[in-house]
């Protein structure tokens, strides 16, 4: 092996040779009794330190709780302007036919059975759900 490429130069003044040691390297696995003993784990911390931590737990829990909000509120407001804006480009941007096209929907929609209404509403409700989903993966 070329000993210039593991010894310090002047750009890398505490370079360390590279020695890759896996599991598969090792020629005998140690035995547990030549192990050092593993220290306790303390799962709970006393009442006083734990009463100490409160606050700022509360302070994480609710940033993270806002952020959440922010986002999932932008995704879905974004999610509910899409049929508007699909609408508005069905209709070349004219707001006059743009109104008229969604007074003839509500005129069917008035017009129509309950059993009707429901799978409607039971549709939009999935293309939203679905958009919104959607939305969430892109922005992740």
């Amino acid at each position: 092996m070329n000993q210039s490429l593991i010894q310090p130069n002047a750009r890398t003044p505490n370079a360390m040779p590279l020695y890759l040691a896996s599991p598969f390297d090792r020629e005998v696995e140690p035995d547990a009794a030549s192990l050092p003993p593993r220290p306790a784990i303390r799962h709970s911390l006393p009442l006083r330190q734990a009463i100490h931590h409160l606050p700022r737990l509360a302070a994480d829990l609710f940033y993270l709780l806002v952020k959440a909000g922010a986002f999932l509120g932008a995704i879905y407001l974004a999610v509910l302007g899409l049929p508007l804006l699909f609408f508005l480009a069905l209709v070349g941007g004219d707001m006059t036919l743009f109104f008229t096209q969604l007074g003839n929907l509500s005129a069917h929609y008035l017009a129509a059975d309950h059993a009707s209404r429901a799978s409607f509403a039971a549709v939009i409700k999935l293309v939203l759900l679905g958009l919104a989903t959607f939305f969430v993966i892109w922005r992740l």
